[in-house]
C-alpha cells in the first residue's frame, strides 16, 4: 500500500474482528487499519483470542503484507481488547498500529533454550536485548523510554525475566510493560509473535528509544484488610510464620477482626500483598503486589503463593473489591489526564477481573477508553506487567497500561 511520508507526532489506528474464521478476522482487521493510516506503521500489536492459536501465525504474516509495519509484537489471550470494549465468549482478533517519528524499537526474544532468567548475566542481555545507553543517535545516546514485553507462563519466570532486565538495564530499570499470555490452559499452545517469528514458549518484546513518552499505570484493584506483617519463616513459596506465629493462626486471628463483608470477600479468595518497600512509613493501597494464595497447607500451617516469599517481608492480607478496583483505576486514569493528550494505547487487564469483578461489561476497556479517547488494543494476561519506582513487576488482580505520548523537550522518561 502506498504510505506517505512520516508526519512529527505519534498516529495510531486500532481495528479489530469479532469473526472465528482466522484468515477472515485477520483479513478485516489489516483492511480497516489501511483504511484509517497514512504512514507506515513502525510497530503492530497484536492480541488473538484462542480461538485463532492454530492459525495466529497465518494472521500475523497477512497483516504483515497488508501493512509492512517495523515491527510485530502479538500473542494468544483467553480475552482481547478493543477500544471500549472486552470480549467474553466470542472470538476476537484486534490490533494497534503506531507510528512513531523520531523512535528506534529494537526487538529481543528469549528461548527456553536460554536456561531460567536466574543464570542470565548482564552481557548475555545486553546481547539480546537494546538497554539504556546502547543506541546512539546525531546527538548522543538516545534516551530509552521503556520495553514492552509478552511472556509465555508456563515456560519462563516472569518474575524473574523482569528483574533480571531490570538489573542489567541499570538503576533507572527496564520499564517494562505487558503481560503474561492467557490464551492457554496447557504447555506449548500459547503463541508468541516477534516481528517474523513466532513460538510457544520464552519472552518477545520491543525495546524502545527516542522521541516517544511512554506513560505506564498500575491499578490493583484490591483492599488491604487487617494491619502489615513481616513473615519470620517462610519455605520457597510458603509463609510458614508471621509475627514468630503460625501463619494460619495469623491470618485466623486477622479475620475474626474483620467487618462480615470483608470477611466473605476473604473467603472467596485469598490474597497477599508484599510490600515493595517495606521501610516506607504508611503502607496503604497501591504499595503492595498482590500475589493469589493457591493453596492453604494444614499439615505444614502454612499459605502458599504463587512466588517465592522471603523472610523478613513485610505483607497485608487483602480482598478483591470492585469499587476499589473501579476507583484506583479513574484515579490514575485522573493523572494520565492531567499529563496531557494521549495517542494511543495498550491495556492488560487481569483475567479475574471482567465479569468476575465488576457488574458491568467492558469496565476496565470503556473506563480508559472514556477519558483518553484514543485508540486502545490489549487483552486480558495470566499477569500484568508495570514499574513502580524503578523496579518492572508482575502484578495479579490488576489492570495496567502504557499510553503513548509525544515528547517535545526530550524530557526524561516516566515509568
Amino acid at each position: 500500500m502506498p504510505f506517505v511520508r512520516k508526519t512529527a507526532n505519534p498516529v495510531t489506528r486500532s481495528a479489530g474482528s469479532d469473526v472465528t474464521e482466522t484468515r477472515v478476522a485477520a483479513r478485516e482487521v489489516a483492511c480497516s487499519l489501511a483504511a484509517g493510516l497514512s504512514v507506515r506503521p513502525d510497530a503492530l500489536f497484536v492480541f488473538g483470542s484462542f480461538h485463532h492459536r492454530a492459525m495466529f501465525s497465518d494472521a500475523i504474516e497477512m497483516l504483515r503484507a497488508e501493512l509492512h509495519p517495523a515491527h510485530v509484537l502479538g500473542t494468544t489471550v483467553a480475552n482481547t481488547i478493543l477500544d471500549d470494549s472486552e470480549t467474553e465468549h466470542t472470538a476476537g482478533l484486534c490490533a494497534l498500529a503506531v507510528s512513531l517519528p523520531g523512535t528506534v524499537i529494537e526487538p529481543f526474544r528469549f528461548d527456553l533454550e536460554d536456561g531460567p532468567p536466574a543464570v542470565w548475566s548482564a552481557g548475555f542481555i545486553s546481547e539480546r536485548v537494546a538497554l539504556p545507553g546502547s543506541v546512539t543517535g546525531a546527538a548522543g545516546p538516545l534516551p530509552h523510554r521503556g520495553m514492552i514485553m509478552l511472556t509465555d507462563p508456563f515456560s519462563v519466570n516472569a518474575t524473574q525475566v523482569c528483574a533480571a532486565l531490570d538489573a542489567a538495564a541499570g538503576p533507572a530499570g527496564a520499564r517494562i510493560h505487558g503481560g503474561v499470555a492467557s490464551g492457554a490452559s496447557l504447555p506449548g499452545l500459547n503463541v508468541l509473535a516477534c516481528d517474523r517469528r513466532t513460538a510457544h514458549t520464552g519472552a518477545v518484546g520491543l525495546s524502545i528509544f527516542g522521541d516517544i513518552q511512554l506513560d505506564g499505570f498500575a491499578s490493583q484493584g484490591c483492599q488491604p484488610v487487617g494491619t502489615p506483617m513481616v513473615v519470620t519463616k517462610a519455605s520457597g513459596t510458603r509463609i510458614l510464620e508471621i509475627g514468630g506465629r503460625n501463619a494460619l493462626a495469623a491470618l485466623a486471628d486477622m479475620a475474626d477482626g474483620l467487618p462480615l463483608l470483608e470477611r466473605e470477600r476473604l473467603q472467596a479468595g485469598l490474597l497477599v500483598g508484599v510490600a515493595v518497600h517495606a521501610g516506607k512509613a504508611r503502607l496503604g493501597r497501591g504499595d503492595f503486589i498482590v500475589r493469589p494464595a493457591v493453596s492453604i497447607e494444614p499439615e505444614h500451617s502454612a499459605i502458599v503463593l504463587t512466588e517465592t516469599v522471603a523472610v523478613g517481608s513485610t505483607i497485608q492480607f487483602h480482598v478483591r473489591d470492585p469499587d476499589i478496583a473501579s476507583e484506583d483505576l479513574s484515579m490514575l486514569l485522573d493523572r494520565e489526564q492531567v499529563r496531557g493528550p494521549a495517542a494511543g494505547a495498550l491495556l492488560f487487564s487481569c483475567t479475574a477481573r471482567g465479569p468476575r469483578l465488576f457488574a458491568e461489561p467492558s469496565h476496565d476497556a470503556s473506563m480508559l477508553s472514556r477519558r483518553l479517547a484514543v485508540p486502545i488494543a490489549g487483552c486480558r494476561c495470566a499477569g500484568e506487567f508495570a514499574a513502580i519506582e524503578g523496579r518492572s513487576l508482575v502484578h495479579n488482580h490488576s489492570a495496567t497500561g502504557v499510553v503513548f505520548r509525544p515528547v517535545d523537550d526530550h524530557s526524561p522518561p516516566r515509568g
